[in-house]
């Protein structure tokens, strides 16, 4: 940071009564930027002994002694510099250049203050962009990244940070630019080629996107994400062969992530081959068989064939093994109660429930607890379900978890009607919602009302494309945050010879 040969002409200006003369300070200078550290420390001793006013002594003290390895003393120097002269801007480099180095948060003010004195100090900029990076501050770190371009365009560690800040504050097209330079800086780096290329689909380039991650899947063994990103541009460029044995690569390969089927399964799906995918995922579940996206993905599968009664059975599985997938986080905590301990989670929500009476999801929570314990229709803790169902729904009209387990109950007890009734307020509340009109499409078939299916079948499908963009979308943000650097990355420049 400190680069004696640039800092000579600022650190000579304004020598006066009292302070060192030129031709001392260009003595010292000259001993450090030939890197003779102590030599020069020997020059400043006596220097100082006469002139103890002079903040550019002190600086070039503490420049000397960082170079030593004595940090402390170095900033101690550093700071009696600033005591003297508080806005001496190379005083207040030198000090935050140590505490930069060490994490330390009260190098900020000390930058601040730099870039107050000299706004297009790049060097600063970069380091309060790396210090708001690691303190988790993408909006700062962008920012102070984007007034430092030209300098961490040669600093692959700044120029990682400011990618991943990028991609999480969802400005792709300068996180790929971003990434663009570290692949030129760093070509053999494959997980920056894999970034550009996710980036690159994000944007909507597959050819590109292909381009890029084709020969990293010809130079060896590819990760399976890899694979699962070429076969996402392979199916947009309607190259669907090499998509799907793209995606039985994958699956050889990490036969235990569940999304690669569901991936082969949604292609299944676009080209109307049901049985395929129904296959393909019968395979994943003997391995992951408590795995509800595989369920859920199979049973929109099976109503795409006719099977309703096998559809069913998914459905009902993924509701038993995620019911609150959609809900807060508040609710899923429950539900992790509920699949731990389901007498307990029973007695906890009825304890509740005497204290708040009028709480909605503890209804509905204990509806969901009563059939998860196999409450059968027509047993009364069937009847209390489905009462405490309604009450529910009666207390938060919008709870479309409720209105979901309820229309599941009306169906077992063969009220249809209602069913489809709940179905469909709880599809029109929540678009997403696959359960719901799946639920609705099974009440319509038990009440003989065929006409009304297909279109509803023809959403469902249009409704999982739709979804599974979503969750590829979200993944992606997922698999781009390789190993962000977790150090303050910003070169310190050494004088030059």
């Amino acid at each position: 940071m400190l680069v004696v040969s640039a800092l000579f002409g600022l650190l000579i200006t304004g020598a006066s009564t009292g302070q060192a003369s030129t031709e001392e300070i260009h003595t010292i200078v000259s001993e450090l930027h030939s890197r003779k550290y102590a030599e020069a420390l020997a020059v400043l001793r006596g220097a100082l002994a006469t002139s103890p006013r002079d903040p550019r002594l002190w600086t070039l003290n503490g420049f000397a002694l960082l170079h030593l390895g004595q940090n402390k003393e170095a900033l101690t120097s550093y700071e009696r510099a600033l005591e003297i002269s508080p806005d001496y801007v190379p005083a207040l480099e030198g000090d935050a250049e140590i505490r930069f180095s060490a994490s330390d948060r009260k190098a900020i003010p000390l930058l601040k203050k730099i870039v107050s004195v000299d706004p297009k100090n790049e060097t600063a900029h970069a380091m309060l962009g790396s210090l708001a990076f690691l303190r988790g501050d993408c909006v700062i770190a962008a920012s102070e990244f984007g007034q430092s371009s030209a300098l961490i365009a040669s600093q692959p560690d700044a120029l990682k940070q400011q990618a991943y800040c990028l991609v999480k504050l969802k400005r792709e097209s300068e996180a790929l630019a971003a990434f663009e330079r570290l692949s030129e800086l760093e070509p053999n780096n494959h997980a920056i080629t894999y970034n550009v290329a996710l980036l690159e689909s994000m944007e909507g380039n597959y050819q590109e996107t292909i381009k890029r991650l084709e020969p990293l899947v010809r130079s060896g063994p590819p990760e399976p994400e890899i694979l699962d990103v070429l076969a996402e541009a392979y199916e947009a460029t309607s190259s669907t062969p090499q998509a799907v044995a793209a995606l039985r690569e994958a699956i050889v390969l990490a036969p235990d992530e569940p999304s690669y089927y569901v991936d082969f399964a949604d292609i299944c799906l676009a080209h109307s081959s049901y049985q395929v995918g129904v296959d393909m995922l019968t395979s994943g579940l003997r391995r992951l068989p408590r795995s509800a996206p595989l369920y859920l993905a199979r049973g929109i599968l099976y109503v795409q064939l006719g099977e309703y009664d096998k559809g069913e059975q998914d459905f009902g599985q993924a509701e038993q093994l995620a019911p609150n997938a959609q809900a807060s986080p508040e609710v899923q905590g429950l539900a992790e109660l509920q699949r731990n301990n389901l007498p307990q989670a029973e007695v906890t929500v009825r304890s509740r429930l005497q204290k708040q009476p009028n709480n909605a999801f503890l209804h509905y929570l204990l509806a969901e607890i009563l059939v998860r314990k196999g409450a059968a229709a027509g047993s009364p803790a069937f009847t209390e379900a489905v009462n405490s169902a309604e009450r529910a729904v009666a207390l938060q009209p919008n709870l479309a978890l409720a209105r979901d387990l309820l229309g599941r109950l009306y169906l077992s007890e063969g009220k249809l009607n209602q069913a489809i009734i709940q179905s469909q307020l709880a599809y029109s509340q929540d678009p997403d919602d696959q359960t719901a009109l799946y639920h609705l499409i099974v009440a319509l078939r038990k009440g003989h009302r065929d006409s009304e299916i297909p279109p509803l079948s023809k959403k469902l499908t249009q409704l999982r494309e739709h979804l599974r963009a979503k969750e590829a979308a979200q993944r992606k943000y997922t698999l781009v945050e390789v190993t962000p650097p977790q150090k303050p990355g910003i070169e310190i420049q050494e004088p030059s010879k």
